[in-house]
């Protein structure tokens, strides 16, 4: 197995530190750090951000050659990770623990080293792997509430307010849809510099939000219980379908089929997980894309429902102000009335 030990003085260290070990350079663009996997130990990526308010995003979208394990030991942070499975399996564990912990997609790992212990994340050889993690430095993050700690509920300061680190945290389970998409959107982003930076710290506090109410209520696990692995699965790969065909997807039993799930067994899970059908799911993700279409003013409403795959553009009007409070063509002529400003303003200058 291959051995990574990374003693890091600061969070930022984190990529630096195994861009040395790998003998390769690393990218950092305000404050985001990014570092490819070298040919002769793999492929993919790594990137990480750690933000004023101690929350720190982490993803490896990467495939190692050899069973890698890279330890990590902070001695001047008091790390709470939250670690997601999105494809893949990834093992955890503490020097000074016996039992390893290992999860695999839709599942989580909550983990708090002791301030003496050392965590090593395992990674299977030629297993591609999808993992984001938090890293929540609780010392910062005590700082940037606006509110005495001890204000907390008690299930949610006992693993806050330890930011000597005296207790070890090591909690597994399942995490819910909406984190899943979250961290979708994360993957996902298309944003660059300045405006990616607050998009991905907007996104880590909604992950946050969605770990402590299940955190606190087990919510997730009692929601799902009846939808087992494989039906996840399934509908991760019907959402996944619908987005990357929007302009042509058809039928609930089309797409069932496209992802071998019975029908009922789909719109049970589309139900449970979105608290709506295929259908009403499909509707608000065509109304999303088209308000980010428009919104750029690059094109016509006529344009905006063919590119949705939509045949009547009244129907779209109608769903659309339904949704959003205004027409399709108001947000075009809005749209164009700020450009117009800007460019006026620039002309006075």
């Amino acid at each position: 197995m291959q051995h990574y030990y990374l003693e890091l003085k600061e969070v930022d260290d984190f990529i630096p530190a195994l861009a040395e070990h790998f003998g390769i350079g690393y990218k950092n663009e305000l404050g985001e750090y990014a570092l490819h996997v070298p040919k002769d130990l793999g492929k993919g990526k790594l990137n990480c951000i750690n933000f004023p308010n101690g929350i720190g995003l982490y993803w490896f979208d990467c495939t190692f050659l050899r069973d890698t394990k890279i330890q990590i030991f902070h001695p001047n942070v008091t790390p709470l990770r939250l670690i997601y499975c999105v494809n893949g399996e990834l093992s955890s564990h503490f020097n000074n623990q016996a039992e390893t912990f290992t999860i695999k997609g839709h599942e989580h790992l909550i983990a708090a080293p002791r301030a003496d212990e050392v965590h090593s994340l395992i990674f299977k050889a030629n297993t591609k792997v999808d993992i984001c993690y938090l890293e929540i430095d609780r010392k910062k993050f005590k700082h940037y509430l606006s509110f005495d700690i001890e204000e907390l509920e008690p299930i949610y300061y006992k693993i806050f307010s330890d930011i000597q680190a005296t207790n070890q945290v090591c909690d597994k389970g399942s995490y819910g849809f909406r984190t899943f998409d979250v961290i979708k959107q994360i993957k996902n982003c298309e944003e660059i510099k300045f405006p990616r930076i607050n998009f991905m710290g907007a996104k880590s506090l909604e992950i946050l939000s969605y770990m402590l109410t299940r955190f606190s209520k087990n919510q997730d696990q009692e929601q799902y219980k009846y939808l087992k692995r494989k039906d996840l699965k399934a509908i991760e790969n019907a959402v996944e379908y619908i987005s990357n065909n929007l302009s042509t997807v058809g039928t609930v039993d089309e797409i069932a089929k496209e992802v071998n799930l019975n029908v009922n067994k789909l719109q049970e899970g589309f139900q449970a997980i979105y608290g709506q059908t295929v259908n009403s799911y499909i509707r608000d993700v065509r109304l999303t894309k088209a308000l980010n279409l428009l919104s750029t003013g690059e094109k016509n409403v006529s344009e905006v429902v063919y590119e949705l795959g939509l045949s009547s553009r009244s129907y779209f009007s109608k769903i659309f102000k339904k949704k959003y409070g205004i027409s399709p063509s108001r947000i075009i002529s809005n749209q164009a009335n700020y450009v117009e400003h800007i460019e006026n303003k620039t002309d006075k200058v």
